[in-house]
């Protein structure tokens, strides 16, 4: 082989090519290798004198090594530094018929000579295969998840209906035939279909968010939290106000309907007081809008903070408070997947105050 010091100008870079954690050669402008450094020998497996009677296309497979020829020629006529690899599949062969995924930088030297770094990025490569094949599989998983939601919706809801209709007419018809227990078991039984309906209902609407995107607006929360208020209906011993002063955001409507609409409905349903007050007010911040919706209720115990955002969980038995358990999740995915965050204060007696931040720019 060569003397270094014939190739590379000077002893510092002849000293700083051993020393180099990459693997390094030179090669001449006729493709030989010219000189190797020890990391080199250990990624391709050939003594530091075996390198010599190589060309860089015998540390190729045979399938990259015929375009190689050309792509040598074309940078001998414009040598300049290059990193290679970045969106191509580069291969390094070693004396054993090993391949090792790689990159490559290249850098002219002198006498035309060209110094190559060569990078085994085998467990990159390998970490975005398995990252693809995850992907790919997770991307399956929500596609069988989401037509599994619709073949339920459709299963279910026509033979729910049947014995929804068909109870209601027991109910309208055989009233004065049935005893109190009777009626009892009927109330129960319309009352657990009429939950079911409603469950189905709310998985296909936490299940279709973030699938269907409607264009982001202007919306006047203002405006837009009346509009849920009249939706709503409370009864005349609850009072809902707003504060006067809600910004206009850009987001998707639906969504933030969607938000309002489960909190100020949780914040009725559980009220547990002869009068309720509900308060809906905004804090702007550095970067987001930080809205809350607070009741008088009967509070949450912080040991349960955590457990009413995930899906069908209810703190209160379901024959004594109607309830799917999906109303706080389906805000909790909102909320995060338009950049914000959601939680809430409250103390057992004291009521409650969610609160929920929407970025001021639409992500």
């Amino acid at each position: 082989m060569i003397a270094a010091r014939d190739i590379l100008n000077g002893r510092d870079a002849c000293w700083l090519m051993d020393c180099a954690a990459d693997a390094m050669l030179v090669i001449g402008s006729d493709g030989r290798v010219l000189l190797a450094n020890p990391a080199a020998e250990r990624l391709f497996g050939y003594s530091l004198d075996e390198f010599c009677g190589l060309s860089v296309e015998d540390l190729m497979p045979r399938r990259f090594r015929a375009a190689h020829g050309d792509k040598r020629a074309d940078y001998a006529g414009r040598p300049e530094y290059r990193r290679m690899g970045s969106g191509l599949e580069l291969y390094g062969l070693r004396k054993d018929g090993g391949e090792f995924a790689t990159d490559i930088s290249i850098s002219p030297v002198e006498n035309g000579h060209v110094l190559a770094t060569i990078y085994d990025v085998s467990s990159r490569k390998r970490l975005e295969e398995e990252q693809k094949r995850m992907i790919h599989e997770l991307e399956n998983v929500n596609e069988e998840l989401k037509n599994f939601a619709y073949v339920v919706s459709h299963d279910l809801k026509a033979p729910l209906r049947a014995i929804g209709s068909l109870a209601d007419w027991i109910a309208a018809d055989q009233h004065d035939r049935l005893d109190a227990e009777g009626q009892e078991h009927l109330r129960l039984l319309i009352q657990r279909v009429r939950r079911l309906d409603a469950l189905i209902d709310g998985v296909l609407r936490y299940s279709r968010i973030g699938r269907a995107h409607e264009a982001a607006n202007a919306i006047d929360l203002n405006e837009l939290a009346r509009e849920v208020i009249d939706s709503l209906a409370p009864p005349p011993e609850v009072t809902v106000s707003v504060a006067a002063d809600l910004p206009t955001i850009r987001a998707e409507k639906t969504g933030m309907q969607q938000v309002l609409q489960n909190l100020l409905s949780n914040a009725i349903r559980y009220l547990d007081k002869p009068e309720g007050r509900i308060g809906i007010n905004c804090a702007e911040q550095a970067d987001c809008w930080q809205f809350s919706v607070a009741d008088n209720g009967p509070g949450i115990e912080p040991r349960h903070f955590e457990r009413i955002f995930q899906l069908f969980q209810t703190l209160h038995p379901r024959d004594r408070v109607e309830s799917t358990g999906v109303g706080l999740s389906i805000v909790k995915k909102i909320v995060e997947q338009n950049g914000g965050r959601v939680w809430l204060e409250s103390s057992p007696g004291q009521g409650s105050t969610f609160y929920f931040t929407v970025p001021k720019t639409y992500p």
